[in-house]
């Protein structure tokens, strides 16, 4: 049902389309992200709807935009970018919002290269429009009003006229509805009694909170009752009254349960980083891990190393304390093997930051532009360059780090050959600055983290990482995250990966603010400990 006097519509864009105008003309075109929403606010007046506009480079803020979008917005226009095709967090938001979703892409799709051919949020969405250029938002804009947002107006409109020319109006029938509120409210109190009861009954018996079948045949009752018009929304009530009524006994249960796993290994953390003395480091001088290590360990013991893993080494044979990595980055986001050595080597982040990556392009000494045929750099900084070289048909050369990369381009000496790397990395090799316009966008952040053998959540701590392993089901993550909702954590990133061996189960990495050992994230690490299949928590710390 349309909730605003003039119906709202989001427009929401997903990574890269920010960089619109600049990135694969013969794709997106010569229009800007910028024109993109004249266009589409104009129409939208056209149309009689007011427009919104929302766009990220981030998966979570994404999956945070849509959810918001229930409490104003009449429909959604959205081009998901690169998470068209992997995101199954974007459809399982698409599914619980309640919104009709038009999804659009700017290229042909299926068209294109074979893993653009998949969209993962398709049967989530309404529709889907594509290979239009700049049209396909403003198609899908109208398409999206008239089949689905004026049609919801007009049935909207009528219930209204209707209910209107009842005795006692509108204001009688709110009356009313109060009424039934407070009884609902009444029989709420007499459930979670219950509910009460039942989880006393388990502390002595051991029985598990949540019983799958017994569920089932709850909501199957319910369907039954409500008849055929009602069920899906009966079904959706239940289902949240006995993910409440589980909370609740989560909540009895964990004040006598000495047997979690998860709270043992919190109670037996560390509380303080005063010993840390030696850091390691994935680069060298110049490097931005080593800007991040600085920052975060002023007059520490630097242990500079090839690889992320050797850095994640040096830990292991007890040479560093503590190890400083990149996470993930604004323009390409996470780095993903650093995930895969957090759960490879049993590290926990102990503390993070975020610091500005300022790329350049570093040459021998009197290099021209046009003398360059080959570029070279981590694939982080490869990325984060893209479209320069794709602009310029530079051949690319991968390099353990931005800093190695200088200082092998000062070994060999060609003229031929650019390093991507800090100013300061350049700087260390010798070498000259011969473009600073090299980024593919003007603000680039990369976020750090440190990582150590051990768990220690320090006082000021504020933020918990988690990674979680999820059933096989639809509306699996997002029952996950209304546990956190329903607590009043909020979500602060979200991000997937395959897990390794299991074809189409993901992994989610999660992270919440929160403070230091907080009651309510506590109780709901408990509560998803038992109804996932793989809870860890991968730090609890502060971020700087």
């Amino acid at each position: 049902m349309v909730r605003n006097s003039v119906p709202v519509i989001l427009l929401i864009n997903g990574p890269n389309l920010n960089m619109l105008g600049k990135r694969s003309r013969e794709h997106y075109g010569s229009f800007t992200l910028e024109q993109v929403y004249g266009a589409f606010r104009t129409k939208a007046e056209a149309l009689g709807v007011e427009a919104r506009f929302f766009q990220s480079n981030s998966e979570g803020e994404i999956v945070t935009a849509i959810q918001e979008a229930m409490g104003y917005a009449d429909g959604i226009v959205i081009n998901a970018g690169a998470h068209t095709h992997y995101s199954y967090a974007i459809m399982d938001a698409i599914e619980v919002c309640g919104l009709p979703v038009m999804e659009v892409h700017i290229s042909n799709i299926h068209k294109r290269e074979p893993f653009r051919n998949v969209s993962v949020i398709r049967q989530a969405c309404v529709g889907q429009i594509y290979g239009l250029g700049l049209d396909s938002y403003l198609v899908g804009l109208e398409k999206l009003c008239r089949e689905h947002v004026f049609a919801d107006s007009k049935i909207a409109a009528e219930q209204r006229s209707g209910d209107e020319g009842q005795t006692g109006g509108l204001s009688e029938l709110r009356s009313r509805i109060t009424e039934v509120d407070a009884e609902l409210m009444r029989v709420f109190n007499r459930r979670m009694d219950l509910a009460e009861q039942i989880a006393h009954l388990k502390v002595s018996s051991k029985s598990a909170v949540y019983d799958a079948a017994r569920e089932s045949e709850v909501s199957d009752l319910a369907r039954q009752r409500a008849g055929e018009d009602m069920a899906t929304r009966v079904d959706s009530m239940m289902k949240t009254m006995m993910r409440i009524s589980r909370e609740r006994q989560y909540d009895i249960l964990m004040k006598t349960d000495t047997d979690w796993s998860i709270g043992r290994e919190l109670a037996n953390a560390g509380h303080s980083l005063d010993h840390v003395s030696v850091v390691a480091y994935a680069g060298t001088r110049g490097s931005y891990s080593e800007a991040a290590a600085k920052k975060l360990f002023v007059g520490k013991e630097l242990l500079p190393a090839r690889t992320f893993a050797a850095a994640c080494e040096q830990l292991a044979q007890k040479k560093a304390d503590v190890a400083v990595l990149p996470l993930e980055n604004t323009i390409v986001g996470s780095v993903d093997n650093v995930f895969e050595l957090l759960q490879k080597n049993n590290l926990y982040i102990v503390r993070a930051t975020s610091i500005e990556v300022a790329h350049k392009l570093a040459v021998i000494p009197g290099t021209k532009i046009e003398d360059i045929r080959k570029v070279t750099s981590h694939p982080q900084g490869l990325s984060q360059c893209s479209e320069a070289i794709i602009r310029n048909g530079w051949e690319t050369i991968v390099s353990d780090n931005t800093a190695f990369s200088a200082q092998d381009v000062a070994e060999r000496g060609d003229f031929s050959l650019a390093a991507i790397s800090s100013e300061e990395a350049a700087r260390e090799s010798g070498l000259e600055i011969l473009t600073t316009d090299i980024c593919n966008a003007d603000r680039n952040r990369t976020r750090f983290i440190v990582v150590s053998a051990d768990l220690i959540i320090t006082p000021d701590a504020d933020r918990i990482s988690t990674l979680m392993h999820l059933p096989h089901r639809s509306g699996a993550l997002v029952s996950a995250l209304q546990v956190f909702a329903d607590r009043g954590l909020n979500l602060s990133a979200i991000s997937s990966r395959p897990i390794a061996g299991t074809p189409g189960e993901y992994a989610f990495f999660l992270d919440f603010i929160c403070p230091s050992m907080g009651q309510e994230a506590l109780l709901a690490l408990y509560q998803l400990s038992f109804e996932m299949p793989y809870v860890k928590v991968l730090g609890w710390y502060v971020e700087e």
